[in-house]
C-alpha cells in the first residue's frame, strides 16, 4: 500500500515537470538506485518496527550518518576534524547501550535487519547528493518516488502479502498520514542535500530519535499501546548519547 501511495505520488509529480534538463538517461540513475534503497529497506523497516519500539529502532538506524561520513571523506572530499571523530565515538556508545539494552529484553530482533538498514538509508541519503549534482531537485524526487513504488509493489510476489492487502486497508489513516510525512521528508532531503555538505544534512535530523521516543511515549499514554519497552531513562540516556554524538560528527556543537 505504501508502495502504490508512493508510485502515484512520483507518477503526478513528473506529469508535471519539465523533462528537457535530462541530458542523457543516465542522470536517471542515481535518484532511481536512491529510491531502490529506500524501497528495499521499507521491508526491513515495518518488520523491526512490528517487533520492537520505535524509538529503539530509530536510534540504533541513526548509526547511518556515520556511513554517510565514511562514503563522503572518500569521494566527496568532505574532511573532518577531531570533534568529527569523538562525535563518531559517542555515537557507536549510545548505539551498544541501546542494543544491550533491546538484547537483555530478548526481543528477538535480528541483527542483521538492524545493519541491513542502517547500510541502506547511508547508501539513499549517499546517491540524493550525487542524484542533486546530475537532475534538479523536484525531478530527482519524483524519479526517486517512481523507483519506491516499483520496488515496494514487487513484495505483491509474496503471496501472504498479496492476500492481506485488503485486511490492511483499516490502517488506511495511518498509510496517508505516514506517507505524507514520508514525501515531506523525502522532498526536504533532496533540497537539502543540492545546497549542503552530505555530512550536515544527514546530521540535521539528528534530533529525530529524540523526537520519536517523546512521541512514543505521548502515543502510549493516549491509549495507543505502541510502546512495550516503559522505562524512560533506559532508552533516554543512549539516545542523548548518540544525538550529541552526532551533532559532535558534524561540529554543530
Amino acid at each position: 500500500m505504501s508502495g502504490a501511495v508512493m508510485l502515484i505520488a512520483g507518477l503526478m509529480l513528473a506529469i508535471f515537470l519539465d523533462w528537457s534538463v535530462v541530458s542523457s538517461l543516465r542522470d536517471l540513475l542515481f535518484p532511481a538506485l536512491a529510491g531502490f534503497i529506500y524501497g528495499s529497506q521499507y521491508f526491513a523497516y515495518y518488520y523491526l518496527f512490528s517487533k520492537e519500539d520505535a524509538s529503539s529502532i530509530i536510534g540504533l538506524l541513526y548509526l547511518y550518518p556515520i556511513m554517510v561520513a565514511i562514503l563522503s571523506f572518500f569521494f566527496l572530499n568532505e574532511r573532518f576534524s577531531l570533534l568529527t571523530y569523538a562525535g563518531m565515538g559517542l555515537v557507536i556508545l549510545g548505539a551498544i547501550m541501546l542494543s544491550t539494552r533491546i538484547n537483555n529484553l530478548k526481543k528477538g530482533v535480528t541483527k542483521w535487519l538492524i545493519a541491513s538498514m542502517i547500510v541502506l538509508v547511508g547508501l539513499h541519503e549517499f546517491f540524493i547528493k550525487i542524484a542533486t549534482t546530475k537532475l534538479p531537485e523536484f525531478n530527482g524526487l519524483a524519479v526517486g518516488l517512481i523507483s519506491i513504488g516499483l520496488t515496494l509493489l514487487a513484495g505483491l510476489f509474496h503471496t501472504s502479502t498479496r492476500r492481506g492487502i485488503r485486511g490492511e486497508f483499516k490502517n488506511l489513516k495511518w498509510l496517508v498520514l505516514s506517507e505524507g510525512f514520508a514525501f515531506g521528508g523525502l522532498a526536504t532531503i533532496y533540497f537539502a542535500m543540492a545546497g549542503l555538505p552530505a555530512t550536515i544534512v544527514a546530521t540535521i535530523a539528528a534530533t529525530q530519535p529524540l523526537i520519536v521516543l517523546f512521541l512514543e511515549k505521548l502515543c502510549h499514554a493516549a491509549g495507543l499501546g505502541i510502546c512495550s519497552d516503559q522505562p524512560l531513562l533506559a532508552k533516554l540516556i543512549p539516545i542523548s548519547i548518540m544525538v550529541l554524538g552526532l551533532l559532535m560528527l558534524y561540529e554543530i556543537v
